[in-house]
């Protein structure tokens, strides 16, 4: 199975029990990077991930496009996740993208964006209408 192959069926079935094989699709010493932190290395990702997936009760991607190649990747994605504590439980669609540096058939470094907006701050009760207000006023 190639490093594309592993990557997506990674991230559409992502889940607690996924994560075993998180070694076969990143580098030990992994750079990973979102709007939220950014992880060094196998230890923290997987700490990342198991974190993010308990406060989820389903969290799935979709990929939309993607380019692979020996030493780089992009990918173009959808991501749908449901928690209690966003969204009255309902599930919230977020788009992005990722950008990977690949080094010996693992993916090295990782760079996601995503609208943090629309996956958390448009969800919360009071913050939600004061952001999506704010947003309306700006593209007017």
């Amino acid at each position: 199975m190639t490093l594309q192959e592993r990557f997506n069926t990674f991230y559409q079935t992502l889940d607690t029990d996924s994560l075993q094989g998180l070694g076969q699709i990143y580098h030990p010493r992994v750079t990973f990077a979102d709007p939220v932190a950014v992880h060094q290395g196998l230890p923290s990702l997987d700490a990342y991930f198991r974190k993010l997936l308990r406060g989820c009760e389903q969290c799935s991607f979709v990929i939309n496009t993607q380019r692979f190649d020996d030493s780089e990747a992009f990918v173009n994605w959808t991501m749908s996740f449901s928690s209690p504590r966003l969204n009255r439980g309902e599930t919230i669609n977020v788009d992005g993208s990722s950008v990977l540096s690949i080094r010996d058939g693992l993916v090295k470094h990782q760079s996601d964006y995503y609208d943090m907006g629309a996956m958390i701050y448009e969800q919360l009760p009071i913050l939600g209408p004061v952001v999506r207000y704010i947003r309306r006023r700006m593209a007017a």
